[in-house]
């Protein structure tokens, strides 16, 4: 099952972190890991460890989280490909 991080900036806000939550479960993803990196002047950024079904869905997952107000998707790192290309 294909793995990526991703890292969102959002609203530090109580519930925030759980709207989030909820729009990546809705495309099937499965948040395997969550570090919070930074909290500062009401924003928060989160690094999200997600296993999705496939590739094709990313996509999509950045929409659903940009539906969650004051949610920004600031990367998504394809785990299987950044491992590989450092093994070459």
């Amino acid at each position: 099952m294909p793995r990526f991080v991703v890292r969102i900036e959002l609203t530090d806000r109580p519930g925030a972190l759980g709207l989030v939550a909820s729009r990546i479960g809705a495309v099937g993803g499965d948040i395997v890991a969550v570090d919070i990196l930074d909290r500062a002047e009401g924003r928060a950024v989160d690094e999200f460890v997600i296993e999705l079904s496939g590739r094709e869905l990313v996509d999509l997952l950045r929409d659903e989280i940009h539906e969650v107000d004051g949610a920004v998707v600031q990367s998504v790192v394809d785990i299987a490909v950044e491992s590989s290309a450092g093994d070459r």
